[in-house]
């Protein structure tokens, strides 16, 4: 089955085999890598921007304070993005490195090919979610939330995150950031899912916060064990790992009544997911 895998992804992603078809598309393709980076560095800005409450005159936590929900992480936890834009930077320049220097031309139409324009649309829905959340109108920011939930979706599908067949270097510079960032966003999604609720008054059907912030929590493992075990997406993993640490910080200080029952929760689904990845370690592929 694994073989079959492996022949299928060399065989979908295979260079552009006419050279002259892709000198011709050169110019195309270095304007779409240098509005990749263009678009990254505009999400960065807005991002600062809505961290130093410069963008409506509040943070992004402080956004999240006036919705809370025992599923929301702590304040620290966000620091994952600092990780994420790292790993995107990183990405945007082996992109432009493929584009602007020689004897890379098959494997950048390949690139291209698979990357479309959902990096683009990805950094779009960044920036509006940024600009809908810190504006409070949170049913338009789940919106963003979804739109950039699915373009994570066809990058990794596109390039097949965490395939054996790939290079190394697209492993490091595709591979690692677009793995975490996914892991983050399915999280973050769960998140923003309370926050909405919360935003309209949900009243929990008769369930307890409790419960329903430990529904989140199996959600969420549960995905991650999917893309641990069917994707070997081991990134993805670990930022499941971090988010659900972060929501264990942010239940001890201050502890309440609700405390208990989701720290020991959390801890578990923490405990299955580091056992997890350790044993797709062992199991079969290295991370590089």
């Amino acid at each position: 089955m694994r073989k079959l895998e492996l022949e299928r992804f060399l065989l979908e992603f295979k260079p552009n085999p006419n050279p002259m078809e892709t000198r011709m598309s050169l110019p195309h393709f270095r304007q779409q890598t240098s509005f990749n980076l263009i678009a990254l560095l505009v999400v960065i800005g807005v991002n600062v921007m809505a961290n130093t409450a410069t963008l409506n005159g509040v943070t992004t936590g402080e956004i999240s304070n006036r919705y809370p929900s025992l599923f929301t992480p702590a304040n620290v936890t966000f620091s994952i993005w600092s990780v994420i834009y790292l790993g995107l930077l990183g990405f945007a320049g082996y992109q432009l490195w493929l584009s602007f220097t020689k004897g890379h031309e098959a494997e950048l139409s390949a690139f291209i090919a698979r990357m479309k324009y959902w990096f683009l649309l990805n950094c779009l829905a960044n920036a509006c979610w940024l600009f809908a959340w810190h504006y409070e109108q949170i049913w338009l920011s789940l919106l963003f939330m979804f739109l950039l939930l699915f373009t994570l979706g066809k990058i990794h599908a596109s390039f097949g995150i965490a395939h054996p067949g790939a290079p190394l270097r697209e492993k490091i510079f595709i591979h690692f950031p677009f793995g975490v960032y996914l892991g983050w966003i399915v999280i973050a999604s769960i998140a923003n899912i309370f926050a909405f609720l919360t935003s309209i008054g949900w009243s929990g059907w008769g369930f307890s916060q409790a419960a329903w912030a430990i529904t989140g929590m199996i959600v969420g493992t549960l995905a991650a064990l999917f893309m641990i075990f069917r994707h070997n997406n081991i990134w993805y993993g670990v930022a499941s790992i971090w988010g659900f640490y972060g929501i264990i910080l942010k239940r001890e200080s201050p502890l309440t009544a609700n405390s208990a029952p989701i720290i020991a929760a959390g801890t578990l689904v923490i405990a299955v997911l580091v056992l997890s990845v350790l044993m797709q370690l062992l199991r079969k592929r290295p991370l590089l």
